[in-house]
């Protein structure tokens, strides 16, 4: 439900926002996919689900709202 609930927030901020204002969102966001990775990487979960999935994830996110932050 986290996700979904974040996925809408970020339609919200593209609705009504401006690119910096998406990228701000984006970069705190990102802290959602680090806890995650956190999480399953504590709970000695897969490695592929930290790196691969969560990592991969975080990564992007940070990439993303470090474009929109300079757009």
């Amino acid at each position: 439900m986290r996700d979904i609930a974040s996925g809408l927030f970020i339609f919200i901020v593209l609705a009504g926002g401006s690119p910096h204002l998406l990228g701000w969102f984006m970069l705190v966001a990102t802290g959602i996919a680090v806890g995650d990775a956190l999480i399953v990487l504590r709970s000695n979960g897969p490695k592929a689900a930290v790196y691969g999935i969560h990592g991969g994830t975080a990564v992007v996110m940070l990439a993303i709202s470090v474009l929109l932050l300079i757009a």
